[in-house]
């Protein structure tokens, strides 16, 4: 069950900073709540990073973090043919932000070093090494249920040992884990982290062979800590 704290502060402070933004107009009477896809423990984190500012608002409902590649945004509008028109709770990017709150303050990454979407827009949270702030240390990708983190998880590995059991033109599914295996490939980050609602999450220390080998070693949330510059 979604918090009462979380819900007042998005119904009562960024729902309408979404919705009335002029470039928008949308007016909030169209909102339709799905708190039931919103855990707890991703409410208590997403407010926590809101509140300490791991997160700016740039206007109009859009959120950056220092080492973004992309701003988030946190509602999605419907059909304008429906009136008033639909906006729903984004739930993916209610994750991202908790996963910044996550890597500041469980295992100490500074905000500098913190982003959301990575280069080429395989990862949705990145977290960097001062001494080298274009390729990520921890690479993390969010899933809104933990069947899909699974399964992305599932592929990767499977593109991993073998990729030509890769056929361009695949299900979507399937192309988007081949270019986050392939943007592993290029930036060779450290640590991979996959995450579901509710802290629902998999680790693992990343190594790259000759060859474009890459091996997955499964590891325990403490890889996530941050290991100075």
């Amino acid at each position: 069950m979604t918090s009462q704290i979380f819900k007042d502060r998005i119904v009562g402070e960024l729902l309408p900073i979404y919705c009335n933004d002029p470039s928008r107009g949308l007016g909030c009477e169209g909102f339709k709540a799905n708190w039931k896809k919103v855990t707890d423990v991703d409410a208590a984190d997403f407010l926590l990073a809101l509140d300490a500012g791991l997160i700016r608002h740039l206007g109009g409902g859009l959120y950056r973090a220092p080492r973004s590649r992309a701003s988030e945004i946190f509602f999605w509008a419907g059909l304008k043919s429906v009136s008033p028109r639909p906006v729903t709770l984004w739930v993916e990017p209610i994750i991202t932000v908790a996963v910044l709150s996550r890597l500041h303050f469980k295992w100490g990454w500074p905000r500098d070093l913190l982003g959301t979407q990575s280069a080429k827009w395989e990862f949705d949270v990145t977290a960097y090494l001062a001494t080298d702030l274009s390729n990520e240390y921890v690479a993390c990708e969010v899933k809104k249920t933990v069947a899909e983190l699974d399964q992305l998880v599932e592929l990767m590995q499977r593109f991993a040992a073998d990729s030509s059991a890769y056929e361009a033109g695949k299900a979507a599914k399937e192309k988007n884990a081949f270019n986050k295996l392939k943007g592993l490939k290029e930036r060779r980050a450290s640590i991979f982290w996959a995450v579901g609602p509710g802290g629902a999450n998999r680790v693992f220390r990343v190594t790259y062979a000759d060859g474009g080998l890459v091996t997955f070693r499964p590891a325990s949330v403490d890889a996530l800590r941050y290991p100075g510059p």
